[in-house]
C-alpha cells in the first residue's frame, strides 16, 4: 500500500501506480443467432442484456463523482435481462479499472453498492475471488494492462471464460450470470454494460 501511495504522481490525487499501463492485445468474440450458436458450439454463452450510454460531452457539465453513463447503460441492460436486484441476480462482475478509483465508481453506478460504500466493501474483502461477489478476478486493466478500446472486450471475454468453466486458476465456482462493464477512457463519458449467462 505504501509503495503505491508513495509512487510517482500522475495527476493529483492519482499516482502512476494507480493507473493501468498500456498493453497490446487482440480479442475476437463471435456473435451468432441462437440456432447458429448451438450448431457452432457445445456450450454457448447467452447475452441476456446490453446497454450503452454517453454522458455530457462538455467536461464542465459532468458529475465527476458518479459514472452516470454506466448507471444509464446498466438500467438498459438490467431491463432487457429482467433483473430487478443486480446483487442477487449476478454472480460476479468484470468492471472498468483504468484507474484504481474507477472500479469503485463503476460498482456503485451499477447498483452493487450504494454511493460511497464500494471502497469499504472492497477493503472488507467483499469483492475478492472467494467472496460472495467477486470482482475483476481477471486482474482487470490494472493487472494485465490497458488495451484501450479493447478493454470492454477483455472484460466480456473473462465473463465468457468464467461462465464456460475455462478460466483456469481464476475459475469461480457455481457461476451462471456475469456482468461486463466498460468505459472508453479519458476524455469520454461513454460506456457499456453486458450481462451474460450460461
Amino acid at each position: 500500500m505504501d509503495e503505491i501511495l508513495s509512487g510517482p504522481p500522475l495527476a493529483w490525487p492519482l499516482g502512476t501506480r494507480e493507473t493501468a499501463e498500456h498493453a497490446d492485445g487482440a480479442i475476437v468474440i463471435v456473435l451468432a443467432a441462437e440456432d447458429e450458436a448451438l450448431a457452432l458450439c457445445d456450450n454457448p454463452i447467452w447475452i441476456l442484456g446490453v446497454g450503452w450510454s454517453n454522458d455530457s460531452p462538455g467536461l464542465e457539465n459532468r458529475d465527476w463523482a458518479c459514472a452516470n453513463y454506466t448507471k444509464n447503460a446498466a438500467r438498459m441492460a438490467f431491463r432487457q435481462a429482467g433483473i430487478h436486484s443486480p446483487i442477487e441476480a449476478i454472480n460476479f462482475a468484470e468492471v472498468d479499472d483504468h484507474y484504481a478509483y474507477k472500479e469503485l465508481q463503476s460498482l456503485e453506478a451499477l447498483g452493487f453498492f450504494k454511493f460511497g460504500e464500494a471502497g469499504l466493501a472492497t477493503a472488507d474483502g467483499l469483492t475478492l475471488k472467494d467472496s460472495a461477489f467477486p470482482v475483476n478476478v481477471s486482474g482487470g486493466s490494472l493487472g494485465f494492462g490497458n488495451l484501450l478500446d479493447a478493454n470492454g472486450l477483455a472484460r466480456a471475454l473473462e465473463v465468457v471464460l468464467q461462465l464456460r468453466g475455462t478460466a483456469g486458476s481464476r475459475q469461480l465456482e457455481d457461476v451462471n450470470v456475469g456482468l461486463a462493464q466498460s468505459w472508453r477512457g479519458v476524455p469520454t463519458a461513454s460506456g457499456a454494460v453486458a450481462i451474460m449467462g450460461n
